[in-house]
């Protein structure tokens, strides 16, 4: 899948010849296919080790924070799912130094 939103570090020089295999955070904005995003590509991202994946759910006006990829029954999936509203604060896993609220991500 290709995803809305990837979060990597460096700058966009060191991007040039080739992209990133597995960014640290990648953020889908998801409202009709808000089903494909919890599902299909979020069992893509766990399985290519993505290690923390965002649906910015536009439909229910909240953030999905979904870490820790792992093989569970016949698929991969994020062992933890957690469903913030908009006053609450995220800090993104390859960035312990920043925080930002989640309802700041929500047009």
């Amino acid at each position: 899948p290709e995803p809305d939103v990837c979060v990597v570090r460096g700058a966009p020089r060191d991007y040039a010849r080739a992209h990133l295999l597995r960014p640290p955070l990648v953020v889908e904005v998801a409202q009709s296919a808000l089903r494909i995003a919890r599902g299909r590509k979020a069992a893509a991202y766990a399985r290519g080790g993505i290690d923390e994946y965002w649906i910015l759910n536009l439909e229910d006006r909240v953030l999905e924070v979904r870490r820790a990829p792992a093989p569970m029954e016949a698929e991969w999936r994020y062992a933890t799912v957690v469903v913030l509203g908009a006053d609450a604060m995220v800090t993104p896993l390859a960035a312990p130094a920043a925080s930002l609220r989640a309802g700041d991500l929500l047009p």
